[in-house]
């Protein structure tokens, strides 16, 4: 098989746990944008040894898509039929063995009997990272760029309230919004394991689809910069009566008073994508991958509004009305002066700062 004109060798079969080489032709926009992040973070640091570690290689094709632009290129499975298939890729898309490293060992070692060596750590699981997190903190040098995938969404999305507490200490919401409320609680829990080792972590572009979240940021070793972005963990209060909410503890809610709020976190509170690093992303990233570069505009184009996304079925639903169509209700926020867009989270949605009491009145005067 091919992706992206690297060849691989895995089974065309759907992917499960058990397969002999994992591979999963659906998690190609995760595999896209993590690659532009990885070179933009490059040009920005500029390292001339650039040394980067793919974890969970499987069929090898992250870590062979990463070769372009890495000096010194880690690759580690603990299957061995992974490794052939490996072995097999480098050969058929002519990756020097030289500037290459395979290893067929447990992540948690690998990582443990390399501290502060990568500057790309690429961490892509089945399942949650949180069993990898405190060895990924310790392969980080002062200079590193982390992307951790996790694909226990149902946990932190609040499926499943007594394990997302007992897991990431943190209480979910099940809600409209609630692969948001996740991803936060996910990104809250990356920061905090740096934070411990004197790191800080800071989100550079994260993001959610279908059954996978992605976490991924830059990291420094500067205990004045991670005791500063504390300020950014907290809580998230949101009205089941209006459907307001606010990245703050609060008692009651801002709109209609009521004093039944429920409350997640702690969670992550600041933006989780910085629009400056997804605007360079945009223009590294090739036009012609159109579906990546539609999700990376959406996700840029959010970047700046950090009150949690609304659904506007469920708005209208809460209202008892009929669904206008979404973009002339963007049109109509964005002509009232505020900031607003579409978002990647839900094909219904849509983010905004503006009060909900506003957003009502505009929807319904568009559904008139």
């Amino acid at each position: 098989m091919k992706e992206r004109d690297h060849k691989i060798f895995a089974p065309e079969d759907e992917p499960t746990k058990d397969s002999e080489v994992f591979y999963n032709e659906k998690m190609l926009h995760n595999r896209d944008l993590s690659e532009i992040a990885a070179r933009v973070f490059k040009q920005k640091v500029d390292i001339e040894e650039f040394t980067t570690l793919d974890a969970f290689s499987a069929s090898g094709i992250r870590g062979f898509r990463y070769a372009d632009f890495s000096e010194h290129l880690f690759l580690n499975d603990t299957n061995p039929e992974a490794i052939e298939s490996i072995e097999e890729g480098l050969k058929a898309n002519d990756i020097e063995g030289e500037k290459v490293e395979i290893s067929n060992k447990n992540a948690n070692i690998l990582m443990s009997e390399n501290r502060n060596r990568f500057h790309f750590i690429d961490i892509d699981p089945f399942g949650s990272f949180l069993e990898f997190l405190d060895s990924t903190v310790r392969t980080s040098n002062h200079t590193s760029f982390v992307g951790l995938t996790a694909t226990d969404n149902s946990v932190a999305s609040g499926s499943y309230k007594k394990a997302c507490i007992r897991r990431y200490n943190s209480t979910p919401l099940k809600n409209s919004f609630m692969h948001e409320t996740g991803l936060r609680i996910y990104i809250k829990e990356v920061f905090q394991n740096y934070a411990r080792f004197d790191k800080c972590f800071d989100p550079k572009i994260c993001w959610n689809e279908r059954h996978y979240s992605r976490v991924m940021g830059r990291v420094t070793e500067s205990k004045k910069r991670t005791n500063r972005t504390l300020e950014n963990i907290g809580y998230l209060s949101f009205c089941r009566e209006c459907r307001w909410r606010k990245l703050e503890r609060k008692q009651e809610c801002g709109n209609c008073g009521n004093e039944d709020l429920e409350i997640a976190g702690p969670l992550w509170t600041g933006k989780i994508i910085d629009q400056r690093f997804t605007g360079e992303m945009l223009e590294e990233m090739p036009e012609e991958w159109e579906d990546s570069y539609e999700m990376l505009e959406k996700l840029d184009s959010e970047a700046e509004i950090l009150t949690p996304f609304y659904d506007l079925h469920e708005l209208c639903s809460n209202m008892k009305i009929q669904v206008p169509k979404r973009e002339e209700v963007i049109k109509a926020i964005r002509e009232k002066g505020y900031p607003v867009s579409r978002t990647h989270f839900s094909p219904t949605g849509f983010r905004t700062d503006a009060p909900i009491e506003d957003i009502k009145k505009m929807i319904e005067q568009v559904a008139e």
